[in-house]
């Protein structure tokens, strides 16, 4: 699929500009905000298409979540999973090779009821205790890798491994944002060599959406530090949910 910015419509700069924004309040602290986009982008542009569309954005926010939380990180539990996702990423790149674009959004959608299922199932529980011997960080991070390829939704591996790690709220969030950098930069050349995701007419769309995502950025830090993120989590679950049916449709 190849496109412009001339040829893009009012509807998918506005599903961009939405999904810009939402990134950047998840990467300033609004966990998992960023997950609504996912699906929509995917119904709008593709399955497979969308990641690459997706990614650079991530990258940009990533940078800014890095820069501000770089005094957090526990490097142990970074180390510790990096290297597994890795692995699912090399698995991922190889089975988005040979399944078709339709089989890739099913296969998203399904990755996606599951992480939202997983979000409502532990709030609903109140889990709190989770295994963190050696075969879970194996287990988490494969899973990390595969889903990050399928979508860019390794949120759900990565915070339950984190949350298992009983990481404080700061070093959890500067812990995360060193990961997610470093494994969107690891993916980036899969997404161009093999996928053929991202061009330069994608990064000049993404470029655009540059200041949207510092203002996210921003956003959501401001907000992490004032309120309680109660609201937003039930807010983001919403529209997961709604979101979730486009992929199926």
């Amino acid at each position: 699929m190849e496109f412009s910015i001339q040829s893009l419509s009012p509807i998918q700069w506005g599903v961009l500009i939405l999904a810009a924004l939402f990134i950047g309040l998840a990467k300033g602290g609004i966990s998992n905000l960023g997950m609504s986009t996912v699906p929509l982008a995917a119904w709008y542009f593709g399955g497979k298409f969308s990641t690459g569309i997706i990614l650079p954005m991530l990258i940009v926010a990533d940078l800014t979540a890095v820069l501000y939380y770089r005094k957090n990180v526990e490097w142990r539990y970074y180390l510790k999973l990096l290297p597994w996702t890795v692995v699912g990423i090399v698995f991922g790149t190889w089975l988005g090779e040979v399944v078709s674009d339709e089989l890739f959004k099913r296969i998203m959608g399904v990755i996606f009821a599951g992480s939202v299922g997983f979000m409502l199932y532990r709030d609903y529980r109140g889990i709190t205790t989770i295994p963190h011997q050696w075969w879970f960080a194996v287990i988490m991070g494969i899973l990390a890798g595969v889903t990050t390829m399928f979508g860019n939704l390794a949120g759900a591996a990565t915070t339950v491994f984190f949350l298992a790690m009983q990481l404080p709220k700061q070093s959890y969030l500067g812990t995360a944002a060193w990961f997610f950098f470093s494994v969107n930069l690891i993916k980036t050349p899969f997404q161009i060599l093999f996928w053929g995701t991202i061009s330069w007419d994608t990064l000049k769309i993404n470029l655009l959406l540059v200041p949207i995502l510092l203002f996210g950025v921003a956003m959501g830090i401001w907000l992490v530090q004032r309120f309680s993120d109660r609201i937003f989590r039930r807010m983001t679950i919403g529209l997961c949910l709604v979101a979730m049916v486009l992929l199926f449709l």
